[in-house]
């Protein structure tokens, strides 16, 4: 019943469109999930009815957990791929800025220190 429990709540989560990737993803997550729980319990100690509700609490939040980090990562990698001339844009302005910073600290005569009004 626990096992029906944890697959009801946790079929609807996805990474990917292409559902083959999606079971990969989710066939791996689920793995390191379980790998946790046992181990978390069995060094917890627990046994019977109650370490078998404690191992699939523990599996599904770390289910849900490695799930979210791989969704934020998915997202942020798209993000940085589909906007990659504006985030190099920025950081080359940033690492100018930072470099002029350094500059008119070391040099306390430049014009760079000098007030515009």
């Amino acid at each position: 019943m626990k096992k029906f429990m944890f697959d009801l709540i946790a079929s609807p989560l996805s990474l990917f469109e292409n559902q083959l990737y999606n079971y990969v993803a989710m066939a791996i997550i689920g793995f390191i999930a379980f790998k946790i729980a046992f181990s978390t319990v069995g060094d917890l100690g627990l046994r019977g009815e109650a370490g078998s509700i404690a191992h699939w609490i523990i599996r599904f939040f770390v289910f849900v957990f490695i799930w979210f980090i791989c969704c934020v990562a998915i997202t942020l990698i798209t993000f940085i791929i589909n906007n990659w001339i504006i985030i190099t844009i920025s950081a080359i302005l940033l690492l100018v800025i930072y470099t002029l910073k350094i500059y008119a600290n070391k040099n306390p005569e430049s014009i760079l220190n000098k007030k515009i009004l």
